[in-house]
């Protein structure tokens, strides 16, 4: 379940209005659907269709390696099922009992784009298919996605398995930002040991760009005759670091580095705030301390085209409500977010500035009592103790006025 989410008051900071005049040539593409986006902040800079739902292709296995890196040891053991060694399409030819490190799998599926492989993966991770379908649709909802839906791990046809290029780039965001996935992506070649139906396996990544284009980086390729040619690519270069995808493109590869040079080339950044600012304070329940700092884990800037002039935009910040110790350091606790007018332009992540672990329970025992004292239970006990003496101070005085009226001695 997603924490709730507090928001925080805006704040207006002069930055950069776009000049229409200045603006470069935006590229004009093939795909059915297509997005460029800033890769750090999210601001989206080329946008076609973004979300239209489309079959994804292989791009569907960005989401797979994802949740097998999220939830899987790399280092595991995983031995090949005969249903792994059946499926159609690409495949890195395993045979029914190979054993392969999590690891290895991972590259066999985001490198040659076996299909093979990420059944293999998938049936390590969840048991059956089935059920590692449905972790891949509940991290799809817990990214926010809208037009996303898995119904297999790897991306061949089938009634309701969609995607849009707006949620393709948005889990590529995310997916690049965890080093693991990261590292996999971007290599261009792997060897893993071979079997009796391949004897060298030589992986060689399908993303053409990172053997040619200046600064290409993680990405994945997809085709079927129904979804067409689809990608998502990426690219770091001079500062600069931006994510397109494209779907249905019979020109993909031209239209791919049309795209990425225009957000690398035709675009600056400028900042907006740097990191580890301190945006709010978070109240943590059951910690060892009542609150922690929501801190900025990167710089925020905008992308904005050369030449530019510069406009208003407004700040923004959402803290996560109900936040429970303990807390690790870097965890996400909320968002901060700029806009243009209602467009909302960048959209970064708040991160715990430090840890804090849970409360003892002899400390929770304490905090509960020295809550109580502080919500009220001072005055109670302040006023029972007045309570207490003022009855004694009545039963002595009785007793003394007792003593005085008793009756007469006698000589």
């Amino acid at each position: 379940m997603r924490d709730r989410l507090a928001w925080g008051a805006l704040a207006l900071t002069a930055l950069f209005a776009i000049a229409p005049g200045a603006l470069a040539a935006v590229p004009v593409v093939s795909a059915k659907s297509a997005i460029m986006i800033d890769g750090v902040t999210g601001q989206i800079l080329f946008a076609k269709n973004i979300h239209d739902r489309r079959p994804q292709a292989s791009t569907t296995k960005m989401m797979s390696a994802l949740v097998a890196i999220e939830r899987g040891k790399l280092s595991d053991t995983v031995v090949a099922s005969t249903a792994s060694s059946l499926v159609n399409g690409s495949s890195i030819y395993l045979v029914p009992g190979e054993r392969l490190t999590l690891e290895q799998l991972l590259y066999g599926m985001m490198l040659n784009s076996g299909n093979d492989a990420t059944t293999a993966v998938a049936e390590h991770i969840a048991g059956d298919l089935d059920h590692f379908v449905a972790l891949m649709n509940q991290k799809a909802h817990e990214l926010g996605l809208q037009d996303t839906h898995y119904v297999n791990p790897h991306g061949l046809p089938v009634p309701g398995h969609y995607s849009s290029a707006y949620d393709l780039a948005a889990i590529a965001r995310y997916a690049l930002a965890n080093p693991r996935f990261a590292e996999i992506a971007a290599t261009k070649t792997r060897e893993l040991p071979g079997n009796q139906r391949i004897k060298r396996r030589l992986l060689v990544n399908h993303n053409k760009l990172l053997r040619y284009f200046p600064g290409a980086w993680g990405g994945k390729t997809g085709y079927t005759t129904v979804a067409g040619k689809c990608f998502v690519g990426s690219a770091r270069r001079d500062g600069r670091f931006v994510i397109e995808a494209l779907m249905d493109d019979p020109n993909c590869w031209a239209d791919a580095e049309q795209l990425l040079n225009y957000g690398l080339d035709d675009f600056q950044s400028v900042p907006v705030a740097q990191a580890g600012a301190t945006v709010a304070q978070v109240p943590v329940r059951g910690g060892q301390r009542p609150a922690v700092g929501a801190v900025l884990g990167a710089p925020v800037s905008l992308s904005v085209p050369k030449g530019g002039d510069r406009p208003a935009v407004k700040t923004a910040f959402q803290v996560t409500t109900g936040l429970r110790a303990p807390v690790a350091a870097g965890q996400v606790v909320g968002h901060y977010q700029v806009f243009s007018g209602p467009t909302l332009l960048a959209d970064m992540p708040l991160v715990a500035a430090e840890a804090v672990p849970t409360m003892g329970p002899v400390w929770g025992a304490l905090s509960g009592v020295l809550g109580w004292f502080l919500k009220g239970g001072t005055l109670a006990v302040a006023l029972y103790g007045l309570g207490q003496w003022w009855q004694a101070r009545r039963a002595r005085g009785r007793r003394r006025a007792k003593k005085l009226s008793g009756p007469a001695l006698r000589s």
